[in-house]
């Protein structure tokens, strides 16, 4: 796998290393750019989760001040990485370049290193729970950091992709699909599974990690041609100068990351932790089109997280398909609010609601609108039905101030169809209305029938109540599993 941050990390240890005495490693003017173009798009990946935070009091069991950058001794690191090397079936060998790759990461790239221990909270449950049911080594959970920095939508100049780095031919291989709206490198479910069908089989042919990790890297061949160079020696360091520069840093690289994962804080560093985790989220299996956009109208949750939390599919759209139902990633606590209005978001996602609009767009003509006292941008926009970047682009601005007697650009509709733009506020009370509908009251109970996606949780915070109560007065139904409308007999409060 060609991956990443695996190309950066290759251009920076040679940084580290020549400061250590080894002369074969120069830093070019095209290495200096390259650094550049790599930070960029590491930053990149980051820019738009802004909802992290750093709980530095819980883990910082050595009193450091923000920021400083305690000093550890070299041999501290490497009597560290021995200890690691103790409980391993990885040959983590303590040298002069898996000391300089280690640190990169505590040193140059601790922010980065930092971002990376949050989000291992988001995908390391996930990879754990894979590589138990395959029998690996759950130290390769550290591996997407070496290949992507947990980047699900990482691309690599070689065209690998994914938190694992696959090349198309390789995901194809394992079965993952990768068109022009789906890529399912960037799935982390799909793509772990790959991952620890392609690891167990180079495992399988060398029956040993770190020579599975420089295949995993660099291809069979290269590796099996290394091999054959140095004489026929099956170990990683004995054929380690014989493979490509990136792959001679691959290994260090991934006993660097083994390290800092275990050793940050000694090092002061912390987790910037997301604000959402792999356990706080569900998957829902949709049978229709669905748009993002939509998504987040009915049932508001940001459509920025919600690509990010489903990054296989390539555009703000997951596709209808015949065969088989799609899966989307959704916060446990809106599970209710989709089932709810499922329907109504396929209608407004479908392709016939689009061609409908296109149909019915109608036209439009300049005026002068004043401002008057007391409206807003909210007001403006509502009168003429359209949206404050709208507004913005017909009076070539990029802030509107509202200010009495203020002269604006609008374009006005022309016989403005019915129902042209739907009210999605006024749709939702009306649904709940009718699921409301459905449950009753005798004056001492209240008898709630079950929706879709229901919870005994969600029935007793909605009637002020407990889980325990509802099942002591339902103990005749089999309340293991909650079917669609089964009648629940509730105490009113």
């Amino acid at each position: 796998m060609r991956s990443l941050l695996a190309n950066m990390v290759t251009v920076l240890v040679a940084l580290v290393l020549s400061n250590v005495g080894f002369a074969q490693y120069h830093l070019s003017e095209e290495d200096e750019a390259f650094i550049h173009r790599c930070d960029s798009l590491l930053v990149a990946h980051f820019a738009h989760i802004d909802s992290f935070t750093t709980d530095t009091n819980a883990l910082n069991h050595y009193n450091y001040t923000k920021d400083s950058v305690p000093h550890v001794s070299d041999e501290v690191i490497k009597k560290r990485i021995h200890a690691l090397d103790e409980k391993s079936p990885f040959d983590f060998l303590a040298n002069d370049v898996s000391l300089a790759m280690t640190k990169i990461y505590i040193d140059r790239r601790y922010r980065l290193t930092s971002r990376m221990l949050g989000l291992s909270q988001l995908y390391f449950p996930l990879f754990e729970e894979k590589l138990s049911a395959y029998h690996l080594p759950m130290e390769l959970k550290y591996l997407p950091i070496v290949e992507s920095a947990l980047n699900p939508t990482a691309t690599s100049r070689s065209g690998a992709g994914g938190l694992w780095q696959f090349m198309p031919a390789t995901g194809k291989g394992y079965g993952l699909e990768i068109s022009s709206v789906i890529d399912q490198r960037n799935d982390p479910y799909l793509a772990t599974e790959a991952a620890c069908k392609y690891l167990s089989k180079l495992y399988a042919i060398y029956g040993d990690w770190s020579l599975s990790l420089a295949a995993y890297n660099a291809g069979q061949g290269t590796v099996t041609k290394a091999i054959r160079r140095s004489g026929g020696k099956k170990d990683y360091w004995s054929i380690r100068p014989f493979l490509p520069k990136e792959t001679q840093n691959y290994v260090p690289a991934f006993i660097a990351v083994n390290y800092v994962m275990n050793y940050a804080s000694e090092h002061n560093i912390y987790p910037r932790v997301p604000h959402f985790a792999h356990y706080e989220m569900d998957t829902v299996h949709v049978r229709n089109r669905v748009e993002m956009g939509v998504v987040e109208e009915w049932i508001g949750y940001n459509r920025v997280k919600l690509a990010y939390t489903n990054p296989m599919y390539l555009t703000d759209v997951i596709p209808a398909d015949s065969i088989n139902k799609l899966p989307m990633k959704i916060p446990m606590e809106l599970l209710g609010d989709f089932f709810k209005y499922e329907d109504s978001i396929y209608k407004y996602s479908s392709l016939e609601y689009k061609y409908w609009v296109a149909d019915q767009k109608p036209a439009r003509k300049e005026v002068i609108h004043v401002i008057k006292s007391g409206e807003s941008i909210v007001s403006i926009c509502d009168k003429y039905h359209c949206t404050e970047q709208d507004i913005k682009a017909w009076n070539i601005m990029t802030k509107i101030r509202v200010r009495t007697g203020k002269k604006l650009v609008v374009f006005k509709l022309i016989n403005e169809p019915k129902n042209f733009k739907p009210n999605y506020t006024e749709q939702k009370k009306e649904i709940t209305k009718e699921v409301e509908a459905k449950s009753s009251s005798d004056g001492k109970y209240i008898y709630h029938v079950v929706q879709k996606g229901d919870t005994l949780w969600d029935i007793a915070k909605k009637y002020n109540g407990s889980v325990e109560e509802i099942k002591k007065l339902n103990s005749h139904l089999d309340m293991s599993t909650l079917h669609t409308g089964t009648k629940l007999k509730i105490a009113m409060k």
